[in-house]
């Protein structure tokens, strides 16, 4: 079915996701009226005023042309292609992207690079040094920031975890104070969880290495987003890190009792049952209580 208003509804649609209301989206552009108008298709806005808005709202115009079937179409192709990944079925995800002709939608052919490189090296046909360069060329030739930043996040953390797999803890670091640079100037929040995973990650790469207090200042900055936000995603993860460096510094037992049951309890309300188990095993002589 092809849809009747595809600009008014990707403006609202990318609107209510940043965040924006409709008074704040049009200040300085244009008025609310107008706003409203182009969301229920009721005027055509011009080039000129869809680009303005574009920039604000931190999205490719063509996004806002584009019709829902190419979103839904992009995450099908996606969802059946990660399964493959998961289920180690290369040949069958292969003849996949082989079937797929060159799609106007600039995400699937970025996605279908991108998946092909991954299981090049999982069959061995490149090593992990070629398989990162193909993809850093890839960000580059497809400008994959501006077509989809979440595409972008994805490919920099498979190149970081290809770093990390080598033991090559400099270039993940790297790769990781690369990506938080660039979400934190953004202020987004649709990015929230990508960001909160990558703080974790860099952190516990830190700490792996025994760079604790370069790691708390990470797990601080992933801690502080989860309580401005009220977020609860990896919450009791960097709860246990706090207490886990404070431990190493020596805190008060007090102060430990009350953090490592803290996080503890988080594990135990989001249902995070390895953690909960690990705490249990390893901290229980600080915990205040046993759920």
């Amino acid at each position: 079915m092809v849809n009747a208003n595809p600009i008014g509804e990707n403006l609202k649609r990318f609107r209510v996701q940043k965040g924006y209301s409709q008074k704040e989206l049009c200040a300085d552009l244009c008025s609310q009226a107008e706003i409203s108008k182009i969301e229920n298709g009721l005027n055509s806005p011009t080039v000129d005023l869809l680009q303005q808005l574009a920039v604000r709202l931190q999205v490719p115009i063509s996004l806002l042309f584009q019709e829902h079937t190419d979103e839904e179409k992009f995450f099908q192709l996606d969802r059946f292609l990660s399964d493959l990944l998961r289920e180690e079925k290369y040949k069958e995800a292969l003849e996949r992207i082989h079937q797929q002709e060159k799609d106007s939608i600039v995400e699937i052919d970025i996605l279908k690079s991108y998946i092909k490189t991954i299981i090049d090296l999982k069959q061995n046909r490149i090593d992990f040094r070629s398989a990162a360069s193909l993809l850093s060329n890839l960000l580059i030739e497809k400008e994959v920031w501006s077509q989809s930043i979440q595409l972008f996040i994805r490919i920099k953390m498979a190149i970081a975890n290809m770093y990390s797999e080598q033991d090559l803890f400099h270039l993940t670091e790297s790769v990781y104070q690369e990506l938080e640079n660039e979400i934190e100037v953004l202020q987004s929040t649709i990015h929230l969880n990508s960001l909160l995973k990558i703080y974790f990650n860099h952190s516990q790469i830190l700490e792996y290495q025994g760079k604790s207090e370069e790691s708390i200042v990470i797990a601080k900055k992933g801690y502080e987003l989860c309580l401005m936000h009220n977020h609860t995603f990896l919450f009791g993860h960097f709860y246990y890190q706090l207490a886990h460096y404070n431990e190493h510094l020596g805190e008060k037992d007090t102060t430990l009792q009350k953090q490592y049951s803290v996080a503890y309890a988080l594990f135990h309300a989001f249902e995070h049952d390895v953690r909960k188990k690990m705490i249990l095993r390893m901290k229980e002589q600080y915990l205040l209580f046993v759920l």
